[in-house]
């Protein structure tokens, strides 16, 4: 991050960011500084003549003082630039040239110029639509997609000074360059002069440019997990020779593992003196290592880790795992920053370590290795990631990798399901998660992951808003260490249900009764199969047989009865298990293990046995549903943006009116009326029948309290009207005159920005009785059409909308157009706080908006916005986004 206090006034503090590359390194990107210049002329010195020419269509093997004041010195408006940095050096530059709206130049600027006379600096003036861009990459460090990330942040950061479009000249045999820009998503337009190109295009986000950007996003946050999991050589650093000691018990777990890579330690003292720790040759320093180190373990007090931070970035280490617990967010924060400077991804601080059973690699606390398996886990909680390890060992499971997050300067679940999803290793992914961090790409990632690889979360004291939005998500959420594992290993195992009918097979009267009524508590379809007490394994295969032509998922009780032995039956089952394509659970009595069983998951209790299929069975029922498409709105999005305008608090009706045209979203208006004569008058210009109303509250939204008088057919029932409610109400209270809506269902939509899970859509039927139930759902955007439908659909009055008891059907489609609209505006419009349409009349014959409300604030940043990053810096008097 820029120095704060070496920052010029107006300075975009805003745009800096710390982005992944695609092979897993990272670099810095900020607003260039005029301090800049010397940085600029190092950079320039790197550069071959090639670059050069490219770039600037002929060489210029020096830069004047003129060149460098031009390229540092932008206002940020009409000319900008973007620098990447690694480390301390600028290893790319990116810059748009506009022309200021007043003038009208006879020919655009071009990047080949480097013009002394252009304007430096200076106030803020707003560009033309267009304006000229350019990339200037360090030779060293093309191929690893500067060009691409810097397009994005440029883009963003033009679009918000005012720019449009940009254009762009390019050598015809400068191919690279032209693929940045037409891979980018955009729709460009291509002219040729000659030897040169000339792209031009809007640089509005699109379906396509957003696609494009999230899927790069997935391959280098993926592969930079992948540079932690599989290092080649892993160095400890603070090894220690004391037993009991942090840096040797990590520096044994290592060596004992079978990791095939070599480990250094790293203790200054010790190589001082016999030179070697744990009969390993010990080093003073990470950057005496003759070789690379992909990843480095500290283990040292925290007073050392920036040295020893800096020294892993100066020999090229590629990531750390910080055990040492810094107790100290501002210095979790240096920490973090200097490592994703250098080029480093960060596990921890305060983390248990990191393993992956299948390389041998045990870079932790702990001695517990599960074996290679199917099950990827991760822990924010040290003492969790220790439940989880014991839970595995306990029940014989196996893992892909564990990492324990710890403090989660860096690294987090969000990383973990990019690298996740493409893990060929991985057949679930079980987390613990304290907290989201950045909820909103949580739920994108877990929407997309989990249609292939089931999220299985483990968080305590979730709100029933918590559980619907994580269904909604496809996350399979639980409460217990123990119940995710009950949850994990039957997926990891067993095929999805294609349905939520079990049948409880068993010789165990008490065993299966208690199976048959736990399984009907949660909802499943249940029947049941009791053998004779003591039946041979062959007639409980036939029994499964028999019932897997009806069933959907096998439970078979197990009840050992010494002598008997249960082997031959466990095998049977297994056996079965095995030709079948469908889940096979077995809940054993007193909960001893079985080897026999192979891969059918076995439970110590009914309940638990059935809780876990209920929830895979949910699972199965997500994913098999369609996605739905966002639909394509015609709507002004920079109208309805005007129309918030920066305002903080309640728009009136008339602002809240145009904001939600502006998304096709029709409110009836209202007059106030001062006396019956214009209410009269109103209802003649609104039409008749009309409705008379007390707007403020505690009269507004409740009926109950008789504050308004409807369907008034003429003036005589309007005048009588008038004299009853302000006999009721006083001479104070202000009325108002609407249209009279046609009959239907109340109901109710809004929106707001959820602290967690940023902006949400929520529907509800109106009136007391609704309120007093709680009957309100809501809903993670983007909303497609699928889930406008479910959304209808799950709260308990949704019958009425359908005809309930012989009722008029309303237009239900209508009801989904207006849902999808509001979506849309919540999706687009972060300053928009909170909106509440209510009520909305739903009848045959459309929707009537009768009253909106909207509440603005300062627009909050979405971590999920905008071009990639996975740090950003913070807006005054906010936390970064990670």
């Amino acid at each position: 991050m820029a120095d704060q206090a070496a920052l010029p006034p107006g300075y975009p503090a805003g745009w800096e960011a710390d982005v992944i590359l695609s092979d897993g390194g990272t670099a810095h990107i900020r607003p260039i500084l005029p301090s800049d210049g010397p940085r600029l002329l190092a950079f320039w010195d790197r550069l071959s003549e090639r670059s050069i020419y490219l770039r600037f269509f002929g060489v210029r093997r020096r830069l004047s003082p003129a060149d460098v004041d031009r390229f540092t010195i932008v206002d940020q408006s009409v000319r900008g630039a973007l620098v990447a940095l690694i480390g301390a050096e600028l290893v790319a530059l990116a810059h748009w040239e506009g022309v200021p709206a007043a003038e009208t130049p006879a020919t655009p600027a071009t990047p080949a110029a480097v013009a002394d006379e252009a304007p430096r600096g200076g106030p803020l003036t707003r560009p033309a639509a267009g304006a000229e861009v350019a990339f200037l990459v360090e030779d060293a460090q093309q191929g690893r997609g500067l060009g691409s990330v810097l397009l994005e942040h440029l883009a963003a950061a033009a679009w918000e000074r005012g720019v449009r479009r940009f254009d762009a000249e390019v050598l015809a045999e400068n191919q690279t360059m032209t693929r940045v820009f037409l891979d980018a998503g955009y729709k460009v337009s291509r002219t040729w002069d000659s030897s040169v190109i000339r792209l031009s295009f809007d640089i509005a986000p699109t379906e396509k440019s957003v696609d494009v950007m999230r899927a790069r996003e997935h391959r280098a946050e993926a592969a930079s997990i992948g540079r932690l999991l599989r290092p080649r050589a892993v160095a400890v650093i603070g090894a220690s020779r004391r037993a009991g000691a942090t840096g040797n018990a990590v520096l044994r777990n290592l060596l004992n593992g079978g990791f095939d890579g070599p480990v250094y330690p790293v203790n200054p003292v010790a190589a001082a003196g016999s030179g070697a720790v744990s009969s390993v040759r010990a080093f003073a320093s990470v950057e005496d290592v003759d070789g690379p180190v992909d990843l480095a373990v500290l283990c040292v007090p925290p007073a050392e880790v920036d040295e020893a931070v800096a020294a892993c970035g100066r020999h090229g280490v590629r990531g750390l795992v910080v055990i040492t617990d810094l107790r100290d967010e501002p210095a979790e924060a240096t920490l973090a920053a200097a490592a994703r400077a250098a080029g480093m991804r960060v596990v921890g601080p305060a983390s248990l370590g990191v393993q992956s059973p299948a390389a041998g690699l045990n870079a932790s606390l702990t001695t517990q290795m599960p074996p290679p398996g199917r099950i990827g886990c991760y822990s924010q909680s040290g003492p969790l990631g220790t439940a989880m390890l014991t839970a595995a060992e306990t029940r014989g499971l196996g893992m892909s990798v564990f990492v324990s997050a710890g403090d989660r300067a860096d690294v987090s679940g969000n990383d973990m399901l990019q690298y996740w999803e493409d893990d060929p290793a991985t057949d679930v992914a079980l987390l613990h998660l304290d907290t989201f961090g950045n909820p909103r790409k949580f739920a994108r990632l877990a929407r997309r992951v989990g249609r292939s690889l089931p999220v299985v979360v483990v968080r305590a004291g979730r709100s029933e808003l918590d559980a619907a939005l994580l269904r909604q998500a496809g996350v399979i959420a639980v409460d217990r260490v123990s119940a995710g594992f009950d949850v994990a290993q039957l997926l990891a195992n067993q095929p999805l249900p294609s349905g939520d009918r079990v049948t409880v097979i068993g010789d165990s009267r008490a065993l299966v009764r208690l199976t048959v009524e736990a399984a009907e508590g949660v909802g499943l379809s249940v029947e049941s199969v009791l053998l004779k007490l003591g039946s041979s394994p062959e007639l409980h295969a036939e029994a499964m047989l028999s019932a897997a032509e009806r069933s959907d998922a096998l439970m078979v009780t197990v009840a050992p009865l010494p002598p008997l032995p249960v082997a031959p039956l466990a095998t049977a089952v297994a056996a079965v298990a095995a030709r079948l394509d469908m889940p096979v659970l077995a809940s054993v009595l007193g909960g001893a293990p079985i080897p026999e069983l192979g891969a059918v998951p076995a439970y110590p209790s009914p309940e638990g046995a059935v809780a876990a299929l209920r929830r895979v069975v949910a699972y199965a029922e997500w994913r098999s549903r369609p996605l739905g498409a966002v639909p394509v709105l015609d709507v002004r999005v920079d109208a309805a943006r005007a129309l918030v305008g920066g305002r903080v608090g309640w728009l009136d009706d008339a602002q809240s009116a145009a904001l939600l045209g502006c998304y096709g979203v029709p409110v009836e208006p209202v007059i106030r009326a001062e006396n019956e004569d214009a209410a009269v008058s109103a209802a003649d210009r609104l039409g008749w029948p009309a409705v008379l109303k007390a707007r403020s509250r505690p009269y507004r939204h409740r009926p109950e309290l008789g504050g308004q008088r409807l369907a008034l057919p003429d003036e005589t029932a309007m005048r009588a009207a008038w004299a009853s409610l302000r006999a009721q109400l006083g001479p104070d209270v202000p009325l108002v005159v609407q249209r009279m809506a046609p009959a239907g269902v109340a109901v109710v939509l809004g929106s707001e920005e959820h602290p967690r899970y940023g902006p949400l859509v929520s529907f509800g039927l109106a009136g007391p009785a609704m309120d007093l139930l709680g009957d309100r759902a809501h809903h993670i955007l983007p909303l497609t059409d699928v889930d406008a439908d479910r959304l209808l659909g799950s709260v308990r009055g949704a019958p009425l909308l359908s005809g309930y008891r012989g009722s008029r059907p309303v237009d239900v489609a209508a009801l989904r157009e207006t849902v999808l609209r509001v979506a849309r505006l919540a999706d687009d419009l972060p300053d928009v706080a909170r909106l509440v349409l209510d009520p909305v009349i739903v009848s045959a014959q459309g929707v009537t908006v009768l009253s909106a409300e909207v509440i603005a604030g300062p627009p909050r940043r979405r971590a999920d916005a905008g071009p990639r990053r996975y740090w950003t810096a913070p807006a005054p008097g906010a936390g970064a986004a990670y």
